[in-house]
């Protein structure tokens, strides 16, 4: 086995990067195993990095860094039938990661990389772009606006952004479509899951499974008032489903639209004006989890 390993030199913190990287690299050339490390420099670039390294026969691909570089190194896979993909969780979050049990411990996961045979896993393709983990709009896309301006980026740090939008945000009016069945909504949040963690641990799709070759539409209806507290509680105890408000099912290709609402959570990352038409890939992609 080669690798391919497409890193992010700043997540979870430049000296812990530093330091993880070098504890790889030490784990590699102790067990002989042939590496090239491709360093990302910019916002996107490991897309671009990912689509060279393929171009150039890398077979097995990994992304190291947090959601943000995993889904860059996702959109740059191709030629899916000859390579493999693996992942070294070194971000802040980690969600994806967190839903298949990759430690964040990078020597336990690179010895998944090294010491498991590849399976294949769901991702979600949207008209421009890829996602592995979840697509969103609503409540979580104002969080991640004030998450995104803050100095340090940590867990608490999102709660704490999370608790500054609950009281003052107002609900997204969009209309879903599955199999040609349209619906109205008002909803707090609206998701595509192909895997079940958001915010750094925060079960917004308990029930996802990235094998089953469906996507799970979650959605939660306004809630007002004191009722806010105990829904935000359930839902970072992992029973977001418990609530009334809050609903969930399966498909396997959705289209949503508002009027109002131009910006999407794709993976943990901002992105504008992007179509809200989502569906599973499935059988195409393999990864050693």
């Amino acid at each position: 086995m080669e690798l391919d390993i497409i890193y992010n030199p700043y997540a979870g913190g430049e000296k812990k990067m530093t330091k993880n990287l070098a504890i790889v690299e030490e784990k590699l050339k102790r067990e002989n195993v042939v590496y090239r490390l491709h360093k990302s420099e910019y916002p996107k670039h490991a897309i671009a990095l990912t689509k060279a390294a393929i171009e150039n026969g890398a077979t097995t691909l990994v992304a190291m860094g947090g959601d943000g570089t995993l889904n860059e190194v996702v959109n740059g896979l191709c030629n899916f039938e000859n390579i493999t993909f693996g992942l070294i969780p070194c971000g802040t979050g980690n969600d994806f990661a967190g839903h298949l049990g990759i430690p964040e411990d990078v020597e336990s996961a690179l010895d998944i990389i090294l010491k498991r045979e590849a399976t294949y896993i769901d991702f979600i393709q949207m008209p421009n772009l890829r996602a592995i983990n979840v697509v969103g709009m609503g409540i979580d896309v104002e969080v991640l606006k004030l998450y995104s301006e803050l100095e340090k980026k940590t867990k608490i740090g999102y709660t704490n952004c999370l608790l500054r939008t609950l009281f003052t945000y107002k609900c997204v009016k969009f209309t879903s479509e599955i199999n040609g069945l349209k619906r109205e909504h008002k909803a707090f949040l609206a998701c595509v899951a192909n895997a079940s963690m958001i915010g750094g641990g925060m079960k917004i799709s308990p029930a996802s499974d990235v094998q089953d070759g469906k996507l799970n539409f979650v959605y939660v209806d306004e809630i007002k008032g004191l009722k806010i507290l105990p829904a935000l509680l359930k839902f970072k105890k992992g029973k977001l489903l418990s609530l009334p408000q809050a609903h969930s099912e399966l498909c396997d290709k959705i289209t949503i639209e508002s009027e109002k609402y131009s910006t999407l959570n794709v993976d943990g990352e901002l992105y504008e004006n992007q179509p809200f038409s989502a569906e599973v890939v499935h059988n195409t992609l393999k990864m050693h989890r």
